[in-house]
């Protein structure tokens, strides 16, 4: 009978893997996605007249010119001085546009109305003509003529002319883009558009067929696509070779980082860690596989080893370290393993309605097929395990084989798919996505030291978010055919390809890990004295302020190096200063009924300290006019003074403590001070933005850098300098203005910025660190009295104006801050928001 069961079982596998090997052959290559008809265009050089569509006037017609000048100094009279650059090259490009139509033309009536000028002029022309857009830095809004309409011979001719100002390097390309018109319908099918480059050199032009080709007058007809032309400037002389100074400073600032950061996550790391040989695998693993990943920079040809190092390899030796370090391995449970069984069904059912879709297989094909796999997986599962008596038991696991089979011919489908190139674009990213995720899922169980199914989850959602889901996947053409040419997001000059979003989540997961590492050190009331917490902290405040600039080239190597803002090394100097300083010695209150009693004792101080100088103060005039005798002056001050004995003679130190809480609670009450209080300049310096999580964490570097030093604050607070909530806030002040204001040295050093910029640029920074630094130290200090069951009004006195003075400087700080804010103009904006170009006319 055990034979016969287990004859009949596996044979019911062989027909469920039979099933989705037959569905697998069976399945056709799916055709290739047709290429839209503006990418088809944007390649050929003539528009055929077929593609008129209806509604445009045949007698209608319209004409382009651009004239590229320099920019002279009536043309420059409104720029502000602060814009302008002697060192470049200023630019005027001016635009014409003209069309011909008979004088009986509707559109000739609707123009002569002159309905919404000035405002739909502008739309008017881009839309009908095609909005042409070069690069450079804008110095000024475009300016646009009002529009000329003469009529002859039954004839009517509109003029269209707009003024762009630009500003570029001598070494800078100059690019015009003629984009296609998007009026429907369509006012002309093709435009005659001539190009008059005066000292400028047409160096490429993309999509264009030339009508005419001199040295100062290029011709050409377009249709219904965009073009491109590139020029150089003809008076510069491009050297083969650029000759570099062998010292860059930027170069140097950013090894000097590199190593700092490196020393520091060595201290943060510990003895202990290295001891530990699982420890020292992982890290041996990390040397190897990290320039198997960084070696597409340098050569692209090793593209595929990158992928399967950082999609395969490193998720593996992460899995592999979790394993080796925790006492025990998953407790995943039957219906864990049923809820990701039918997760995989879905995605399943997705892929095979895709297969549906696009003609992979046949309709009764796709049923049948996995119909016979699922049937006969589900019955092998039944048969090997009846003997096990347990119903429920058995039920789950021919559930779990059903939903195999049916996940496993979906993903031999989706393999077809691939090796013939044509797949769901976005499937790939899926795939890669999962396999990223055991890389957080390792890491966290390692972290907090067990396994856990919300961290699990968490990880499978962050590494979706990681890789553009939501914001990119919801796209109708994500999960249709891959289409040649699409558009690949960008943060700055860095292609967001999957092995890019995946190394810069790498990042952010080791942030994370930092974090958690900061929590766990945090957890004891001795954590302020750890070097390792100390280390750690200086590290994530470091990475706050990261802020690339490019890359070098080190030495002879052609090897790309990061160069890093100056603002990470100011903000590693400023935390040491703050934290190194000699401290009287502080009794730290191991529970808050202790803190209230050290408050109570310190407010007790304070009055006899108060009682004793109105003594002396009062007892001068009445001394001297006999109301008081020298020797009860004396008793009263014997009195006092030995009340201050029996209250210690050592200085006051009850507002230096951690109030009795840990340091992680310290240091997320002052993070999450701090960020309330600088949300308001996000006014100034714009709310982040990014096509994925690490390119949005990336953006939001500047909105949670302040609110570090807020978090250091609270996290070490017994150790930063000064003995009250205010000093120690004063500190911090100083300590965040001057890594603040360094990362506007460069822009504050330029010398034909305008002195007004400057001094709005610098009090907009100092308002809003001085905003922030007085508000926590207003907010600590309430809060060490309410944490002692104390009113606030015991320390400060709101009828008490040197009490007041404090929040009166805040508020003064605030108004002035609001004045600057509101008074900025682009240049101001354009320094704070680190933006130097752009393309808008």
């Amino acid at each position: 009978m055990e034979r016969l069961r287990a004859v009949a079982g596996f044979g019911l596998a062989v027909i469920s893997m039979g099933a989705i090997i037959w569905c697998t052959m069976a399945a056709e290559p799916v055709p290739p996605a047709a290429v839209p008809p503006s990418m088809l265009e944007a390649d050929s050089w003539n528009l055929p007249a077929t593609r008129a569509e209806p509604g445009v006037e045949r007698d209608r017609e319209a004409f382009t010119e651009v004239t590229i000048a320099p920019a002279s100094a009536a043309d420059l009279a409104g720029v502000p001085e602060g814009r302008l650059d002697e060192r470049r090259r200023q630019v005027k490009v001016t635009i014409v546009h003209r069309m011909l139509m008979d004088s009986t033309d509707s559109l000739a009536g609707t123009l002569r109305q002159g309905a919404e000028f000035p405002r739909g002029m502008r739309r008017f022309t881009d839309d009908g003509f095609g909005a042409v857009k070069v690069n450079g830095t804008v110095l000024a809004p475009a300016s646009r003529l009002p529009p000329l309409l003469t009529t002859e011979d039954g004839r009517t001719t509109v003029r269209f002319t707009v003024t762009l100002l630009r500003q570029v390097r001598p070494e800078e390309l100059m690019r015009v883009d003629f984009n296609a018109p998007t009026a429907r319908p369509l006012l002309v099918v093709h435009r005659k558009v001539t190009l008059r480059p005066g000292e400028w050199t047409v160096l490429r032009a993309a999509s264009i067929e030339p009508d005419r080709e001199e040295r100062q007058r290029l011709e050409f007809t377009v249709g219904v696509y965009p073009v491109s032309v590139t020029l150089a400037q003809g008076s510069y002389g491009f050297p083969d070779v650029r000759e570099e100074d062998d010292f860059s400073w930027a170069t140097a600032l950013g090894v000097l980082t590199a190593v700092v950061l490196a020393a520091l996550l060595l201290r943060a790391l510990g003895g202990e860690w290295w001891q530990r040989t699982a420890n020292r695998e992982l890290a041996a693993g990390l040397a190897l596989a990290v320039p198997v990943v960084l070696l597409p920079a340098v050569a692209e040809e090793f593209t595929l080893p990158a992928y399967v190092m950082l999609f395969g390899g490193l998720p593996l030796l992460a899995l592999r370290h979790a394993v080796q370090v925790l006492p025990t391995g998953p407790q995943w449970t039957p219906r864990d393993a049923l809820g990701a069984t039918g997760v995989g069904v879905l995605l399943a059912v997705g892929m095979l309605s895709w297969s549906y879709r696009y003609g992979q297989l046949p309709g009764d094909t796709l049923l049948t097929g996995s119909g016979v796999a699922a049937v006969a997986a589900a019955g092998s599962a039944v048969v090997l395990s009846a003997d096990l008596g347990v119903r429920i038991v058995v039920v789950r696991l021919a559930a779990f084989a059903a939903g195999s089979a049916v996940a496993l011919l979906a993903l031999a489908l989706w393999g077809k798919a691939l090796a013939t190139q044509v797949y769901p674009p976005d499937s790939v990213r899926l795939l890669l996505a999962f396999c990223w995720a055991l890389i957080p899922v390792a890491a966290v169980a390692v972290a907090i030291k067990q396994w856990t199914r919300g961290a699990a989850v968490v990880a499978v959602v962050v590494s979706l978010m990681v890789q553009g889901w939501p914001s990119e996947w919801l796209d109708a053409g994500s999960w249709s055919r891959e289409v040649p040419g699409q558009v690949v997001p960008h943060i700055g000059e860095l292609e967001l390809t999957p092995a890019v979003r995946g190394v810069m989540g790498l990042l952010l997961l080791g942030f994370l890990l930092l974090v958690l590492r900061l929590r766990r050190l945090g957890s004891a009331l001795d954590a302020t004295r750890s070097s390792a917490a100390e280390a750690t902290m200086i590290i994530c405040l470091m990475v706050a302020y990261l802020a690339p600039q490019g890359s070098a080239t080190l030495g002879d190597i052609n090897v790309p190096l990061p160069m890093l803002s100056i603002t990470a090394l100011i903000a590693w100097v400023t935390a040491r200063w703050l934290l190194t300083h000699p401290h009287p010695s502080v009794v730290e209150p191991g529970d808050q009924e202790e803190h209230r009693e050290l408050i109570r004792s310190a407010l007790h101080r304070r009055l006899l300290l108060a009682s004793e100088q109105e003594l002396y103060r009062a007892g001068r005039g009445r001394i001297g006019t006999g109301e008081l005798s020298m020797e009860e002056f004396g008793r009263q001050r014997d009195g006092l003074d030995a009340a201050l004995r029996r209250h210690g003679g050592h200085p006051e130190t009850a507002f230096a403590t951690a109030a009795g809480c840990s340091p992680w609670h310290n240091g997320v009450c002052g993070f999450v001070v701090s960020l309330l209080l600088s949300l308001p300049f996000l006014i100034v310096f714009g709310v982040p933005a990014g096509a994925d999580l690490s390119s949005f964490v990336f953006e939001a570097r500047s909105v949670i850098a302040l609110p570090a030093f807020g978090f250091l604050f609270g996290y070490f607070y017994p150790r930063v300098r000064g003995t009250q909530p205010m000093t120690k806030a004063l500190h911090l002040m100083a300590a965040a203005l001057a890594t603040e204001l360094s990362g506007y040295l460069s822009a504050l050093a330029e010398p034909d910025l305008g002195a007004m910029d400057k001094v709005q640029v610098v009090a907009i920074i100092v308002g809003k660190v001085a905003l922030v630094s007085i508000g926590l130290g207003l907010y600590w200090e309430w809060r060490i009295m309410h944490l002692a069951g104390e009113p606030w009004a015991r320390v400060r006195n709101v009828r008490s104006l040197r009490s007041l003075a404090t929040p009166l400087l805040a508020i003064v700080i605030a108004a002035v801050t609001t004045a600057a804010t509101s008074a900025a103009g682009q240049t101001v904006d354009r320094i704070l928001r680190g933006d130097e170009t752009s393309q808008q006319p």
